[in-house]
């Protein structure tokens, strides 16, 4: 097993005395939230009166935090962001007083004023870039196809930055979020090499602590919507019958349902869109959306794994049954750091079901039938 290794920055600079005071550090990366860190360290009580931490320059609102990981001598920015909440807690026993920190990357920054403002003649990726670069962001945004006419109709926008985000990359299938100094706007990267494998129920080969599953039957549903067309009054009809995204197995949802059975159907309503081409695009989206029925969450010791495992990526699971292994793209990870090691809390999500046949499971060894036989 490797080692791990842990470096936390405040304010530009290492807080290597804060190490043996550190009773816990929780860094939660999600691919629809903020990321978000939570410290916990040791308060002690000094001959004067005073107390350590409490009074620190270092530990104040707003301070600029960058957490970073590794394994042996592998590491990786985890989370850049700032102090926005502290909680000291004072026990009966001193040895008990705590100090709490909280803290939000810098989407946190894009999250505090609300704006009325119009964006005429943009496309949703135009929006994307100008909204990062006005936080000094750089800015990482896939290109989307339809521009809003100001003569047809402009995007008004009524919330923070960020929220108005996260409804333009709902309208096409995209993702959002802040790593380090760079904001990103882009489809999941379904397509992007999977992270080593997880191996559940394996043998020597396990690297999961513990597992579970969900498949649910009613998540995937077709889309559809109706409109008219702005300029020539034409009645418009869209309908998503199929996945826009990487099928992540061989079975996707709609291959089970029995002979004469309908898929789901899903009617957008009371939502504004400019044409044809708007409509497409929401509808898809919403539909890949939907598609996401298989949910699963674990976790794992990280010096067994050997790696870092990240949100909005893939990971090659086996160990779980033919049905069950396979590739899944990684939502959410809690990486946590207390007396008990340092562990990754992970959930994933699928939209098919049954391996391709394409997949790579021999990281550790083992190979397919290895995946669905060995452990068991």
């Amino acid at each position: 097993m490797q080692h791990d290794n842990l470096r936390i920055e405040i304010g530009g600079a290492e807080a290597a005395d804060v190490y043996p005071d550190l009773v816990r550090l929780e860094i939660e990366l999600d691919d629809d939230l903020a990321g978000m860190f939570r410290m916990t360290v040791a308060l002690r009580l000094n001959p004067d009166g005073s107390w350590t931490y409490l009074d620190d320059e270092r530990f104040v609102p707003w301070q600029r935090v960058v957490v970073t990981a590794g394994l042996a001598d592998e590491t990786r920015p985890l989370l850049t962001g700032f102090i926005t909440h502290l909680r000291p807690q004072f026990a009966v026993g001193l040895e008990q007083s705590v100090l709490e920190v909280w803290g939000m990357d810098a989407s946190v920054l894009m999250d505090r004023v609300d704006k009325l403002k119009d964006w005429p003649n943009k496309k949703d990726s135009d929006i994307a870039t100008e909204a990062f670069r006005a936080y000094g962001l750089t800015p990482q945004v896939s290109d989307t196809a339809v521009v809003h006419n100001e003569e047809v109709s402009t995007i008004i926008q009524r919330e923070t930055d960020i929220q108005l985000l996260r409804r333009l990359a709902l309208r096409n299938g995209y993702e959002v979020f802040v790593d380090g100094d760079t904001g990103y706007f882009r489809p999941p990267g379904l397509d992007d090499t999977p992270q080593p494998v997880l191996a559940v129920q394996f043998g020597a080969e396990t690297n999961v602590n513990w597992f579970t599953l969900e498949v649910d039957a009613l998540a995937p549903a077709d889309v559809a919507m109706s409109g008219v067309d702005h300029v020539t009054g034409e009645v418009l009809d869209v309908n998503a019958e199929s996945a826009g995204e990487t099928a992540l197995g061989a079975k996707p949802a709609d291959s089970y349902l029995p002979p004469g059975t309908d898929p789901g159907l899903v009617h957008i309503g009371q939502t504004a869109t400019t044409g044809s081409a708007e409509m497409t695009s929401l509808c898809q989206g919403l539909r890949d959306r939907g598609e996401w029925f298989v949910t699963g969450e674990g976790e794992v010791a990280a010096n067994q794994y050997g790696s870092i495992l990240t949100p909005r990526a893939t990971v090659t699971i086996k160990g779980i049954g033919e049905t069950h292994s396979g590739v899944y793209y990684v939502t959410h990870v809690t990486h946590t750091f207390s007396t008990a090691g340092y562990l990754q809390a992970f959930r994933v999500k699928r939209n098919a079901l049954m391996p391709t046949g394409d997949e790579d499971f021999s990281a550790g060894g083992g190979g397919l039938l290895g995946s669905l036989t060995g452990g068991l």
